[in-house]
């Protein structure tokens, strides 16, 4: 987990070069993350004052290894590289900024150690804190909790995760083209940019259920 936190470190100060962070329109998959994010902080809080330890480390890693490194940071790599899509990046910038302090704040009474030296090397001249010990635990923030968004961004990481699955049986790249159909209820869906860039998805029609084609 400290190589893992290490290297989503490294990949996050890539990044955020020269980043200020503000407040902008966040798009769907950001608002997902940060719905899932304060659940985690609300069930941390509990923990840590009924000195539960281990149920936070467990809870901790298993958001950051899964929802945040093998799903959110694939999601996002695409509005990150791309120059044209301004605000779109500044979203999921904002978003990384905040999500990886969180998990950091969260992980720093369990790992003290590589938590402070990230927080050193970069966070430290944001926040202004001289020690990642002595900041505010993350607040509970009710107004980032979506629970009709995380179930629908659930939904398509379902998704995402067959095509994956089908790309791996028939020995394909993650980065081979493929055509998309989704079942109707998503036509109008807010996710369907993100899930058509990580998916390298040429092409997404609807029909009434769920295709992958070559």
């Amino acid at each position: 987990t400290i190589t893992k936190l290490w290297n989503a470190f490294k990949f996050t100060q890539q990044h955020l070069k020269n980043y200020k962070i503000r407040k902008i329109k966040l798009q769907p998959f950001d608002l997902w993350l940060l719905s899932k994010l304060n659940n985690l902080i609300k069930s941390s809080l509990f923990s840590f004052e009924n000195y539960e330890y281990s149920k936070v480390k467990s809870e901790t890693e298993n958001f950051f290894w899964h929802t945040f490194c093998d799903n959110y940071l694939e999601i996002i790599k695409n509005r990150l590289y791309s120059p044209n899509k301004k605000a779109e990046k500044e979203s999921a910038q904002f978003t990384l900024y905040l999500s990886l302090l969180t998990i950091l704040k969260l992980f720093a009474p369990i790992m003290p150690f590589i938590t402070e030296e990230i927080y050193q090397i970069y966070f430290k001249k944001y926040e202004k804190e001289k020690s990642i010990h002595l900041s505010n635990f993350p607040k509970y923030d009710t107004k980032l909790l979506n629970k009709n968004l995380e179930k629908e961004g659930d939904e398509f990481i379902e998704i995402i995760s067959k095509v994956r699955q089908f790309k791996t049986i028939n020995h394909k790249p993650l980065k081979e083209e493929i055509i998309l159909t989704l079942p109707f209820k998503y036509k109008n869906s807010s996710f369907l940019s993100d899930l058509k860039a990580v998916t390298s998805a040429k092409e997404i029609n609807f029909d009434k259920d769920l295709e992958i084609k070559l």
